[in-house]
């Protein structure tokens, strides 16, 4: 049940095609794990399992936060709630510094597609509304093999404002209230692990 908080990984589908949230989460349509979605959730454990055995200390966030400040030090978590009234989530990582505050999501991808963008811009904004740091935010995005940076950006008001609006189309898809729209785009079709699930047979396919 839709309990109004949305999953931020909900917002990456919504940028790729509005259409996947109507059929995953309103209509109920699964989907096998495929081979890339297993090889994601395989990679995430062993980054996990690494920062855990070279771990130090544990701390809450509102404790990284001062320490990190206090003592002028880098501070890194990984796999790290959030909630807030209309997100919830968990972060990939999080760099704790002195005088900023990154945000990290791993993408097995070299491209900074926009749907990875509005993601680890949902991250942040959940962060900031449920810690209030008073530092500025920026918005990372790593090569989830390589552990590269692909693309880095500090948070702004007009990302906000992009996850706001994803926020209320997804939520009035949810609660009947929005017509669902799907993507123009056939190469997004053809990529689809939903394209022969899509009632409307999008774009032809």
């Amino acid at each position: 049940m839709f309990d109004g908080k949305i999953p931020i990984h909900w917002l990456h589908s919504h940028a790729y095609c509005e259409y996947q949230i109507f059929l995953k989460h309103v209509k109920g349509v699964k989907i096998a794990p495929t081979a890339a979605m297993m090889m994601g959730a395989k990679r995430h454990s062993v980054l996990e399992v690494e920062h855990k055995e070279k771990a130090t200390e544990e701390l809450s966030v509102d404790d990284a936060l001062k320490k990190s400040r206090d003592e002028k030090i880098v501070l890194i978590a990984r796999e790290v709630p959030v909630a807030w009234s209309q997100l919830k989530g968990k972060i990939d990582e999080i760099h704790f510094m002195s005088d900023q505050i990154i945000i990290l999501d791993d993408k097995p991808n070299t491209v900074a597609w926009d749907s990875n963008k509005v993601q680890v811009w949902g991250y942040c904004l959940a962060f900031q509304e449920q810690f209030r740091p008073k530092l500025p935010i920026s918005a990372l995005l790593r090569h989830r093999d390589t552990q590269k940076t692909i693309w880095e950006e500090v948070f702004t008001e007009d990302h906000r404002d992009t996850v706001l609006i994803a926020v209320n189309r997804i939520s009035g898809i949810m609660m009947g209230e929005k017509e669902p729209i799907p993507t123009d785009n056939i190469n997004k079709c053809r990529r689809c692990s939903l394209r022969n699930m899509c009632d409307g047979k999008r774009n032809g396919l």
